[in-house]
């Protein structure tokens, strides 16, 4: 790798489950993503404009760049996985109280973690702390709604009707109420909570920034841990990436990032 010094500082950052590097004497600074301006008939990657104390920057999306699934899509489609889920409770209570009024079998799911979100729930995991936290306050409520079923089913053939049309008014009133409030509780936070970086990098005086997943260490790679890009990989169809580094800390591979290519693809007239 020319034109890299001896231990050369790294700003290390995530990409999905992905790590990336770039050379951090091409860095200006590292924010919380700020509010973005899109703007029309630019690329897909290109995520629109943001003012850096007045200085205008275009925002390149880097996960679309490198060909993955946009933080903002995949945020925005577990936001819908989680509407969905909570309606699916909502009709799971209106089905079992409708089969006791029809007196007919109740055929959804009785065991929670057979249900969508239970399949979900269980498979699920994130490095949010808070989000997870929040999820974790799912399990009691989502196991006492689903485990209702049979004891309804019970009072049904006792001929005991007032018994099983309580259990399920207490459940709504109760477990279900309180799940409707941890599935807003967890959108919020994916809303709010889970922003993007925005890696600001400076070349002769132009500015762009990038947006990352997140900031995992600023680290020296010393150039025996450098590699060439790998045959499979050098295909001309990633231009973005010059090299792989081996973390010293053992932490796996790193893919380094060339930033000429991407300066060159930023839409003319927003540098």
């Amino acid at each position: 790798m020319k034109n890299l010094a001896s231990d050369s500082p790294w700003v290390i950052f995530r990409l999905i489950e992905q790590q990336f590097a770039v050379s951090a004497n091409q860095v200006k600074e590292m924010i919380k993503m700020p509010k973005v301006v899109s703007i029309p008939k630019t690329p897909n990657y290109f995520r629109g404009i943001m003012n850096l104390r007045g200085r205008v920057i275009p925002v390149i999306d880097l996960r679309k760049k490198m060909g993955m699934t946009s933080f903002l899509d995949e945020t925005q489609d577990l936001i819908d996985l989680l509407i969905q889920r909570e309606q699916d409770h909502k009709n799971w209570i209106i089905e079992l109280e409708s089969s006791v009024k029809d007196r007919r079998e109740f055929k959804l799911a009785t065991n929670p973690h057979e249900c969508a979100f239970g399949k979900w729930y269980d498979n699920f995991s994130t490095k949010n702390k808070i989000l997870e936290y929040c999820l974790k306050k799912f399990d009691t409520p989502h196991k006492k709604i689903h485990s209702i079923a049979i004891e309804v089913k019970t009072h049904e053939k006792k001929n005991d009707f007032d018994g099983a049309f309580h259990i399920i008014n207490k459940t709504k009133t109760n477990e279900l109420a309180h799940m409707i409030k941890l599935f807003e509780e967890a959108r919020n936070l994916l809303t709010e909570d889970q922003k993007e970086i925005a890696l600001i990098l400076e070349k002769k005086k132009k500015f762009i920034a990038l947006s990352v997943d997140a900031i995992e260490t600023i680290e020296k790679l010393s150039l025996a841990d450098i590699e060439e890009v790998p045959p499979i990989m050098a295909t001309g169809k990633n231009p973005y990436i010059s090299g792989l580094g081996k973390r010293n800390t053992g932490k796996g591979l790193v893919q380094l990032l060339t930033i000429e290519p991407i300066f060159n693809d930023a839409p003319e007239g927003h540098h």
